[in-house]
């Protein structure tokens, strides 16, 4: 047990004994890591899949968890470590081992609780979760998925299309001016890579830095509509700005330093999930092209470490699997969606899953949570939740909530 931040709860890191391979128990295990905001037995619980890393030092409760006064329970994702096999047969990071590995773990703890449980995530995390009911729909009383796209294959167009058409004319032409600004100064550029490299002690052994800035150029845009309001478009720097200006604002779009070695290998085993199940999206970059060193690289299999059995093929089948399900069969389902982030463009189709709904909040990105909706939408919402709880949520100023997005590779990298 641990000091906890939060008033009215007891606070646990947790670890539960896991197979590798759930179709064979006997083999190689591992520990997978638990946090566990702890109230009373008698409140709901909330599961946060976490599709990524745990931060035990950093406490806080996801939206259903506030609104709801639950106990909550977080879980580190296979092979992020620590929660990692060792050693690692990474035709063992799939969404049905992950979803089995959660589906262990609310058996190991329902007994503690007496209150119904709401699963819960926000971009890959909520993805996970809807994979999580995929294979075990009755595990849970209902899911909250936020902001999770449903990508259709390693390179979906769906997200060009709508990136393109975000903001004005004005603005839209402007940035795609300033992506040209950037790699027209990459001489100094780099510069302020190695300098800042130096600084924090990292290196780019695994791209390369020219590779590295391709990447933090092309990606650019499409960071600035998923966090921010058009507002930005009025300060985006020009061939008249200075390289420090030109720089800080590739830094506030997306900085290159999120494509150096310690970041991407923390991330490496999103990069397999994207490579071989989750796919990918894709990014606009013919308007640059003539000054990319690498054009084309910006796919998933670029940022997983080469080694053996560390080649992944991608299976369709996955992702039409959960699509076929969710449409048929899903229910108890709640997506939330940010007008503005481009992970709508791949929104999943919920068909004719029962008692779900889907919902966009108006000018949103992607920190759109249940109270930065419509009021329409946030009475069905919270309705849906009482439903599936037996507990009336309990209403906030969403400016009170809080952070729910927490420094990984679709939410904030900083």
């Amino acid at each position: 047990e641990h000091d906890s931040t939060l008033p009215g709860y007891r606070y646990f890191v947790l670890e539960l004994d896991q197979p590798a391979d759930h179709d064979h128990p006997d083999a190689a295990r591992f520990q997978q890591r638990l946090l566990l905001h702890h109230r009373d037995p008698a409140a709901p619980v909330v599961l946060v899949t976490e599709g990524y890393n745990l931060y035990p030092d950093a406490q806080w409760l996801d939206e259903p968890a506030e609104l709801l006064a639950a106990n909550q329970i977080r879980v580190e994702h296979r092979f992020f470590t620590p929660s990692r096999p060792a050693p690692a047969d990474w035709s063992l990071l799939t969404i049905e081992q992950a979803a089995a590995d959660l589906h262990r773990v609310i058996a190991s703890l329902r007994p503690l609780y007496e209150g119904r449980w709401i699963s819960t995530g926000a971009s890959k995390s909520g993805m996970t979760a809807i994979y999580h009911r995929r294979f075990y729909p009755a595990d849970v009383d209902g899911t909250v998925a936020y902001v999770a796209p449903h990508s259709a294959g390693v390179s979906d167009p769906r997200y060009l299309d709508f990136v393109a058409e975000r903001g004005d004319p004005a603005c839209r032409q402007a940035l795609q001016r300033f992506q040209r600004e950037v790699l027209l100064r990459r001489p100094a550029m780099l510069d302020l890579m190695k300098a800042e490299a130096a600084e924090l002690g990292v290196t780019y052994d695994l791209l390369g830095i020219d590779r590295a800035l391709d990447i933090a150029v092309i990606e650019s845009v499409f960071s600035l509509w998923q966090y921010k309001d058009s507002s930005f478009c009025a300060r985006v720097p020009t061939a008249a700005s200075d390289d420090a200006a030109v720089w800080a604002f590739l830094d506030e779009a997306n900085a290159p330093r999120l494509w150096s070695d310690p970041y991407l290998f923390g991330m490496e085993p999103y990069y397999w999930q994207a490579a071989a199940e989750l796919g990918y999206p894709s990014f606009a970059e013919e308007h640059i092209a003539d000054l990319l060193l690498y054009p084309g690289a910006n796919v998933p299999t670029s940022f997983v470490e080469a080694g053996p059995g560390k080649t992944p093929l991608f299976d369709p089948s996955a992702m039409q699997d959960i699509s076929a399900w969710l449409t048929a069969e899903g229910e108890r389902l709640l997506f939330i969606y940010g007008e503005n982030d481009p992970y709508t463009a791949a929104a999943f189709d919920i068909g004719a899953a029962r008692d779900s709904h889907r919902f966009i909040a108006p000018g949103g990105t992607h920190g759109a949570v249940i109270l930065s909706l419509a009021p329409a939408d946030q009475a069905l919402a919270l309705g849906a939740l009482e439903s599936w709880t037996g507990v009336a949520p309990t209403r906030r100023d969403p400016a009170a909530l809080r952070p729910l997005l927490r420094g990984r590779r679709w939410m904030t990298r900083d």
